[in-house]
């Protein structure tokens, strides 16, 4: 049996010749391109929303800036990025986007283009949202609030001196599910129901599972639009579907992306953070814990999860949710929890059911995956 499977997509940077970008930067966007291409081909339910090409109005100007002139002050305007795509169930609706800048593969939950140029935005000068997710930001602090909350994955780097570029992903699946192990970082792609979950580190390892759907207002207390964001503290607190956690998203003011958002209505992503918390009463989420147990954390079956006491050799898992969803729809992604160590790209079997694992640690993310054979 075969679940595992390895992919490489390659390019040279000599096959292209400098014009509206770098050679170098056809040849990254010539491998940011074969793994939309990769994905698409597995007939996940989601297709190619919106294409932002090299040169065109919206790569060159607003929403991008990608052009040598019109910059905004938060991303470069170095002509670095490549082509940027969207993919999803509607162009209204939340895509996943994919970009390539300044030598780095960026992808992260975001509306399209189009879409997010229908919002209000006072300042010309402010990045809008699919840009702060897929470019390069200016700002080391701007970075660093993306990588803490979330905005994108990890960064996956090319080399900027060698020749020939590549990329390797090892990768499971089935019918509905795709996992993806970047060198740094995971992207789980699943259809019926139409979700992604992506892993990054910020403050802790933390996963962000979301859905493929419209975009609501919601309140702490009665999950109804509000105007103030301090209305939703606990809510941030508990790791609630928020744009105040983990986007920091402001429109239709003169703040930028990454500021706090307080006086403004927060917009529901349908994300919510997953994970080992430290606290039932916190949202925090701590770094995969690779010796078992340890004294400053709360043991599973007195979290908030409520597992059951189980022996050394077994593994118990069970049934999550996708987060907002009413009435409730069963998440494809599951957590379980052995007093042993769980190992990230294990697959286990239970109940005649392959599961791969998501991460280390004594809890852990699942997902059905089949055989691929040989």
């Amino acid at each position: 049996m075969s679940f595992k499977k390895t992919v490489t997509f390659t390019a040279n940077v000599s096959d292209y010749t400098d014009g509206t970008v770098s050679a170098r930067v056809q040849a990254e966007n010539k491998i940011l391109g074969d793994l939309v291409t990769f994905i698409l081909s597995h007939n996940l339910g989601i297709s190619i929303q919106e294409k932002c090409e090299i040169g065109s109005s919206k790569w060159s100007g607003e929403p991008f800036y990608c052009s040598t002139y019109g910059a905004t002050s938060d991303v470069n305007n170095n002509s670095l990025a490549g082509d940027f795509y969207f993919l999803g169930r509607g162009i209204t609706k939340k895509c996943i986007g994919f970009g390539v800048d300044n030598h780095n593969i960026y992808i992260g939950l975001s509306d399209t283009p189009t879409h997010d140029m229908t919002k209000p935005k006072d300042e010309t000068n402010y990045a809008r949202l699919p840009c702060a997710q897929l470019r390069y930001l200016r700002s080391d602090n701007y970075r660093n609030s993306r990588s803490a909350y979330g905005g994108a994955i990890n960064p996956i780097a090319f080399s900027t001196l060698a020749d020939a570029l590549e990329l390797t992903i090892n990768y499971w699946k089935s019918d509905n599910n795709l996992v993806i192990f970047f060198l740094n970082t995971k992207l789980v792609i699943t259809k019926e129901p139409y979700t992604a979950l992506y892993t990054y580190t910020g403050e802790s390892v933390a996963h962000l599972h979301y859905s493929f759907d419209d975009e609501f207002l919601i309140s702490d207390g009665s999950y109804t639009g509000a105007l103030s964001n301090d209305n939703y503290s606990s809510n941030h607190q508990l790791g609630y579907a928020m744009s105040y956690n983990p986007f920091f998203v402001r429109r239709g003011t003169n703040y930028a992306v990454w500021e706090e958002t307080s006086g403004d209505a927060p917009t529901s992503i349908l994300c919510h953070r997953i994970g080992i918390t430290t606290n039932p009463e916190t949202w925090q989420i701590v770094p995969d814990n690779e010796n078992g147990i340890t004294a400053n954390k709360y043991i599973p079956t007195i979290s908030p999860y409520l597992f059951p006491r189980i022996g050394n050799n077994e593994l118990y898992i069970k049934k999550m949710y996708v987060p907002m969803t009413y009435p409730a729809v069963a998440s494809p992604v599951k957590i379980g929890y052995t007093p042993g160590k769980l190992n990230s790209g294990n697959v286990y079997n239970l109940n005649n059911k392959n599961y791969v694992c998501l991460n280390d640690g004594i809890l852990g993310l699942f997902v059905e995956v089949a055989d691929q054979g040989d």
